[in-house]
């Protein structure tokens, strides 16, 4: 269905998750990386990542890349903080539709073909074969790390160990490390995925600058389907006394490919009043696979 293409491109984005064909920057630090302890690094990078109630990034020119399909587009997107993402697209100032992503659920609108499609964010996941949670979106679009989870009452760094590679520090998942041993064995693996859940079957890295002390690439690599997705943020600006990309590339590896760059500009942080989101009530209502539905706003 057409509407697909559009929703693509926002999951495009968000995988994000919901530019330019430009080469994006790598990171070459000549200097040797002093190592440091992973409970050090996610502390310097919460004192240096951008601090904000609500965030608004009102120019983003994005080129995607669908199997070899380019569109270029223009868009914005703003956050309320632990709360709601908003996003719109256009192509030659004509509107082509928004997004608007809840803690729980979501809502697309196509204004091309006059459709509205609202949905539970785990449908977005399911789609694509991956457990979605908002918080992760949020610290993607923020660059944020907030994917490293803190919750235990004691040594909450535990689960985690970090080494140094591209002259980055590497913060990933210890017990994501028993992957190696099972991927060229499928015996072991099929036996070790019939005893863990399946979130344990996706591997993250996560890359810190040494100097700026803010994430410059994940990895996310799912062991079952072999799909990487990898986001890289580049050229970093000040924004007061912390720092923001003014580059962004999500890839998709796989079966299917997809290859996002976007430019983020007109960065602006706690001045956004406005998360209204209307949808018109002459849009037919489509679930996400397509079939109509009445389902009230």
């Amino acid at each position: 269905m057409k509407i697909k293409i559009v929703f693509l491109g926002y999951l495009g984005i968000l995988l994000v998750l919901l530019a330019g064909c430009k080469q994006v920057q790598k990171v070459v630090i000549e200097k040797k990386v002093k190592p440091i302890t992973v409970r050090r690094v996610v502390r310097l990078v919460s004192e240096n990542e951008l601090k904000f109630n609500t965030l608004s990034i009102k120019k983003v020119s994005l080129t995607i890349n669908n199997n070899g399909n380019e569109n270029s587009v223009r868009s914005m997107f703003k956050i309320r903080k632990d709360s709601v993402i908003q996003m719109s697209i256009q192509k030659l100032a004509i509107p082509l539709g928004k997004l608007e992503i809840g803690v729980d659920s979501f809502r697309l609108v196509d204004h091309i073909h006059k459709v509205a499609t609202p949905g539970m964010l785990q449908e977005i996941g399911d789609l694509f074969g991956y457990d979605i949670d908002y918080q992760i979106l949020e610290s993607i679009f923020s660059n944020r790390l907030q994917s490293i989870k803190m919750d235990q009452k004691e040594n909450p760094f535990r689960d985690y160990v970090m080494v140094i590679e591209e002259n980055m520090y590497k913060i990933s998942s210890i017990r994501e490390r028993r992957f190696r041993k099972f991927v060229n064995n499928g015996d072991k693996l099929e036996r070790f995925k019939q005893r863990k859940d399946e979130q344990y079957l996706v591997k993250q890295d996560i890359f810190i600058d040494p100097d700026l002390f803010v994430v410059r690439k994940e990895l996310f690599h799912d062991i079952d389907s072999g799909r990487i997705i990898t986001i890289e943020y580049s050229d970093f600006k000040a924004i007061g006394n912390n720092w923001f990309p003014a580059n962004l590339h999500i890839s998709v590896s796989g079966k299917e490919k997809l290859d996002i760059q976007a430019e983020l500009s007109r960065v602006s942080v706690n001045d956004e009043r406005d998360f209204g989101f209307s949808v018109p009530s002459r849009y037919k209502k489509v679930a996400l696979n397509g079939i109509k539905t009445n389902k009230e706003e």
